[in-house]
């Protein structure tokens, strides 16, 4: 015979016990997740910590510091951002969020150094070039011709 979908697999109702939490217990269930998920909303999950740092904070800085020619006028601070950053990425990729954000945090700091050391001596360079006058650039860069020397007028 076919079993009646009246009947059940657990028994009778009348004999199956339904238990109940009692009402501090379904309180304090509640308080705990609430804490749990505010704890990790502040507290930031692994793998959004690490979006943030790594993809846009560091990975800006190493940007902005290639612009500023970092790589031409502070080559050992941008080339550990851009390695750090390139751990970053690699551990990460294994899941090891909290590794990866510190070594975010390593690459954003040496690019925003490297960045802060070519833009001083851009503007240092820049400053040289325009201490010279035009009046004695004209005297000490151009030589007399012969025939100036001459015809003297």
């Amino acid at each position: 015979m076919i079993d009646r979908i009246a009947t059940s697999w657990y028994g009778p109702r009348a004999l199956r016990r339904h238990r109940y939490l009692p009402a501090g217990a379904r309180a304090l269930g509640a308080a705990m997740l609430v804490g749990a998920s505010l704890t990790a909303l502040v507290s930031g999950c692994g793998p959004i910590e690490y979006i943030n740092q790594v993809s846009v904070k560091a990975a800006g800085a190493v940007s902005a510091a290639k612009l500023a020619q970092a790589d031409r006028y502070a080559p050992y601070e941008y080339t550990a951002a851009e390695e750090y950053l390139h751990k970053a990425r690699e551990e990460a990729s294994y899941a090891e969020y909290q590794d990866a954000i510190e070594f975010g945090v390593k690459a954003e700091e040496l690019a925003n150094k490297g960045r802060a050391i070519a833009v001083a001596k851009l503007s240092q360079s820049a400053g040289a070039s325009s201490a010279a006058t035009p009046a004695s650039e004209s005297r000490a860069s151009v030589p007399r011709s012969r025939s100036e020397d001459e015809n003297p007028q």
